[in-house]
């Protein structure tokens, strides 16, 4: 463990949240864009085999998480104790974190579920007035997820790296990423008229989403460089660490630089039909890079703890 004694603080590196915290962040942003995005095409009347499939995708992948972030507890079995505390604080973020969770994952249940064989007893059909609202009551939340996954850490406010405006528009940024990519991987096995060029837009649309998320991390690095001592130490431990290799090697060079150059420099210029396989690759490739950004942010997590001068 880091012990630094400067003249008025003590930096720790924070003991609580490890890699299951990091790979709920990654499950609940990329599930819940997944979703979104599925839920924009749906409207747009494209393949239906690509929205379920994605909705799908989506809801396990914030399901998972959400069993990742409750098993992290010390004590798992009173999750619902979040729900049911007489001294329950609406304005928590844990509270409001958990309701945004079961609520994208019950109206993104109830958006899908028409549109399977086995739920076609439902009393609403799919294209009826309560799916249309499902449907968009899910989306909300589903933003509402993405956002959390950065809020969740970010008002931390004793981890100055974490507590940063700049931390849950970065997670956002990357989720839909994350989500866009997944639903080229869905996309994959579907033999269907307009799936490649379905495959080709999501892949560009992830190709300037990740220049964005490569602009607003640059920015965010140089500034908390200039930050309290503890963000300070943060940026140093990413960019000449120990996370070094795992920042600059996995994330930007692997989960960025060659998508982006597959994605520019090849998936743009040629044929719809020759780039399933390069749009999977630079997918396969954007989702390590995304879990690995996680892992990064909550290892690099240095508490900053005042003291007696």
């Amino acid at each position: 463990m880091l012990v630094l004694h400067p003249q008025h603080y003590y930096l720790l590196e924070q003991p609580w949240w490890e890699i299951l915290i990091a790979l709920y962040l990654f499950l609940g942003g990329l599930g819940s864009m997944a979703y979104a995005v599925s839920f924009y095409f749906w409207r747009k009347r494209v393949t239906k085999k690509m929205v379920v499939g994605g909705v799908l995708t989506g809801l396990i992948a914030v399901f998972v998480g959400t069993i990742l972030l409750v098993l992290d507890l010390g004590h798992p079995e009173r999750f619902y104790l979040v729900f049911l505390s007489p001294r329950l604080n609406a304005s928590s973020w844990i509270v409001l974190g958990s309701m945004f969770l079961s609520a994208f994952m019950l109206f993104a249940a109830l958006f899908v579920a028409p549109m399977l064989k086995w739920f076609e007893w439902l009393p609403w059909k799919e294209n009826s007035i309560l799916h249309r609202i499902f449907g968009w009551i899910a989306f909300l939340f589903a933003i509402g997820v993405a956002a959390y996954t950065g809020i969740l850490i970010g008002v931390v406010f004793n981890i100055p790296f974490w507590n940063a405006p700049a931390m849950p528009v970065i997670f956002m940024i990357s989720a839909l990423s994350t989500g866009l990519a997944t639903l080229v991987l869905v996309l994959a096995p579907i033999k269907e008229e307009g799936v490649e060029c379905i495959t080709r837009i999501l892949a560009k649309s992830d190709g300037f989403v990740m220049i964005a998320e490569l602009i607003v991390l640059g920015l965010f690095l140089i500034i908390r460089s200039y930050g309290p001592a503890g963000a300070i130490e943060s940026v140093h431990m990413i960019l000449k660490g120990w996370l070094a290799p795992y920042f600059v090697g996995v994330f930007l060079f692997m989960g960025l630089a060659i998508p982006l150059m597959l994605i520019f420099g090849y998936e743009v210029r040629a044929e719809a039909k020759s780039t399933r396989y390069v749009a999977m690759l630079s997918a396969i490739l954007v989702l390590i890079g995304g879990a690995m950004l996680r892992f990064v942010v909550i290892e690099a997590g240095i508490l900053q703890i005042p003291c007696c001068p």
